[in-house]
């Protein structure tokens, strides 16, 4: 597709260059997915955020479900207008997925037909007419796990596979964990893909270049590393923000009681003569 051309040569142009300081056309592979997802970070920060909150208002969701249970059309409403309200996007999940799409075709394409897209004059161009001098892991990859002849070398791949599965799952759970089953459809089909989207990476990866496998793996790592500190931003924030607001509500509660105190001094004129007296 000549479409994907441009994105198929600026990958090519990445991997070269990482090539030059790794010397190895698997981490080259590794230095490009970082790159991309410290691109798309401000999405995936977005992403992260959002499902948090969804964990967030469970208790909002389950009084709006006991509240609207016989009503199922006012309920999707409420919940509608609850999200909007909150800033939460059910299908955000999905959303750096999709903006990755043309980066994996790319890279598709530039590791079946490497020599049409890697520049002439890069280092890696001359290695990529031998396979085994890239070789990663004894991983050739530029083919998938598929036209391996025997179960025995398949190993590496597979394994490579299951990695990319447990990973996703972990990825997955990292932040819908404590979301818990809801009756809302939306929350529903987002904890359905959440379930389906890692096993369906491992089934693809079966038949796709297992450059692009270390592409998803290394990109999951990444993510699950980058999630971890989103949230333990977001609850350290989150902690200060309730510190602060028990601190004014203390405050206020003492500006009160000394205000009544001295209210209750000017009605009563025994107290005040009392005071004149000592004085």
């Amino acid at each position: 597709m000549a479409i994907l051309e441009p994105f198929a040569l600026a990958i090519g142009f990445l991997l070269s260059y990482s090539f030059d300081f790794t010397n190895s056309y698997g981490f080259s592979i590794v230095a490009l997915t970082i790159i991309i997802n410290i691109i798309i970070f401000p999405l995936t920060l977005r992403q992260t955020r959002s499902t948090k909150r969804m964990q967030d208002i469970q208790p909002e969701l389950k009084k709006l479900q006991k509240q609207h249970k016989d009503n199922k059309e006012q309920l999707n409403k409420e919940i509608a207008d609850l999200y909007k309200t909150k800033g939460i996007n059910p299908l955000g999940c999905v959303l750096p997925l999709i903006i990755q799409m043309p980066v994996w075709f790319a890279l598709f394409r530039v590791l079946r037909e490497p020599l049409d897209f890697i520049p002439k004059d890069a280092s890696l161009f001359p290695q990529l007419g031998d396979p085994s001098s890239i070789l990663f892991y004894t991983m050739d990859l530029q083919i998938p796990a598929s036209e391996i002849a025997t179960w025995i070398d398949r190993i590496p791949y597979l394994v490579l596979i299951l990695f990319v599965i447990l990973t996703a799952l972990y990825q997955q759970s990292q932040l819908t964990k404590k979301t818990g089953n809801s009756n809302n459809p939306q929350a529903q089909q987002m904890q359905m893909i959440g379930k389906i989207m890692p096993l369906f990476f491992g089934f693809i990866s079966w038949t796709l270049p297992s450059g692009l496998v270390v592409y998803f793996l290394t990109g999951n790592i990444f993510r699950i590393g980058q999630q971890a500190l989103i949230v333990k931003i977001e609850e350290n924030q989150k902690d200060k923000e309730n510190q602060k607001s028990q601190k004014d509500q203390k405050e206020d509660n003492n500006k009160s009681e000394t205000s009544t105190e001295n209210n209750d001094e000017k009605d009563d004129p025994r107290k005040n003569r009392k005071k004149r007296r000592r004085k």
